[in-house]
């Protein structure tokens, strides 16, 4: 008897072990079977990995797309150059004979007109050239009155034909010899007034002038009272500031970007904010061995005086359709962001959108060449990126 009751217990205790076992595995596969379930319902929400979608529905028509498309570039080029006076506007003023400084009648920083004198010579070449032309007017003074004497003796055939050739001869002669003279003294300084001047009593036919060619500044004066001076001295140099050069120092591979008349905007340090407007005037056909550049020389006008001789500027050389490049893959320059110090665009694709990591190349205008990442065709975010840079970063 009480070995039977022991089986029954045992037998009980064995059966309610099954039932748990049981009831524990249902319940078991039916979370896994949930688990699965949501996991398939989530990734049939998700758009696929590497892609994006809005924020918002009506964030739609803050986008606004742009195509990649191959077109020349119009690139503008930004390099430092230096300021220089304008050399059609800049002169160095020197004696034309040997002497001594006797007077300087302007200094550094002084406005000079065009003819006014800035110093005197005094040279015993000058008082030579003086006699010498005083001499020669004397003489075809008196060789003319001598040509019309003798035309008049011919025609009452008082004298010979002979005689009357001979006086034409010598007035056209001393004519020759008054003009070398007069010559001479221009070629040494002497203006027409100067000239005028000489024969009078207390003329001083011994002192040189020194005159402006140009209108402008005095920037340099190297001669002193007293100095002795030989023809090759620079004893004044004037320049006229208000039109200048800017000179230019261009790569070889950027060179077929640039060419006469092309626009230039010019900044300066001493002048923040402030563009001066200039145009390429000449494009060196040379390039420099050593630095793999050429020149390039800028003309821009300076009337208020704000870019000083010798100053440090940055210069941006516009693009221009006349050197444009051959087409290149490119798109819109707003359309280009930055995300972890690497250049994306977001390509469209069926309605979503695609960060694609391309490489940028040099820049033209609103545009931007890209050199690897994009295929000609495709649509990309242009206005508004920057909503899906931020949904990026969520």
């Amino acid at each position: 008897m009480r070995l039977r009751l022991r089986l029954r217990r045992r037998t009980w205790a064995m059966l309610t072990a099954a039932l748990v076992a049981v009831a524990t595995v249902g319940i078991l596969v039916r979370g896994r079977r949930s688990r699965l379930a949501a996991a398939s319902e989530a990734s049939a929400a998700a758009p696929e990995r590497g892609q994006l979608a809005l924020p918002q529905s009506g964030a739609s028509g803050l986008l606004t797309m742009a195509k990649v498309e191959r077109v020349p570039l119009l690139g503008d080029l930004q390099v430092v150059g230096s300021v220089s006076p304008a050399e059609d506007h800049f002169a160095v003023v020197g004696p034309s004979v040997s002497g001594r400084v006797v007077r300087l009648l302007a200094g550094v920083g002084d406005r000079v007109h065009k003819g006014q004198v800035l110093g005197q010579i005094d040279s015993a070449e000058a008082g030579q050239a003086r006699g010498e032309y005083i001499a020669a007017r004397a003489a075809l003074a008196a060789a003319e009155a001598n040509a019309v004497r003798e035309r008049d003796l011919a025609d009452r055939q008082i004298s010979s034909n002979r005689e009357r050739e001979v006086a034409d001869a010598q007035a056209v002669s001393q004519k020759a010899r008054m003009r070398a003279a007069l010559a001479h003294l221009r070629a040494i300084g002497f203006d027409a007034a100067d000239i005028g001047r000489l024969g009078q009593d207390g003329a001083e036919g011994t002192l040189i002038p020194m005159r402006a060619p140009i209108d402008g500044c005095v920037l340099k004066r190297t001669v002193t009272l007293g100095q002795s001076v030989e023809r090759s001295t620079d004893a004044f140099t004037v320049g006229d500031l208000s039109q200048l050069w800017v000179l230019l120092d261009i790569y070889e591979k950027d060179l077929s970007r640039v060419g006469p008349r092309q626009a230039v905007n010019v900044r300066t340090d001493a002048a923040p904010g402030e563009v001066f407007k200039g145009r390429v005037a000449y494009v060196d056909p040379l390039i420099d061995e050593k630095t793999r550049t050429a020149h390039v020389r800028v003309e821009l006008a300076n009337p208020d005086g704000k870019l000083r001789v010798n100053q440090m500027v940055t210069a941006r050389i516009l693009g221009d359709a006349a050197y444009a490049g051959a087409a290149v893959l490119s798109i819109p320059r707003s359309a280009l962001t930055r995300v972890d110090g690497t250049a994306v665009v977001f390509v469209r694709d069926h309605g979503r959108f695609e960060k694609r990591v391309v490489e940028a190349g040099r820049s033209g205008g609103d545009r931007i060449e890209v050199r690897s990442g994009l295929r000609e065709g495709e649509e990309i975010a242009m206005a508004g990126a920057f909503l899906l840079k931020s949904e990026l970063l969520r």
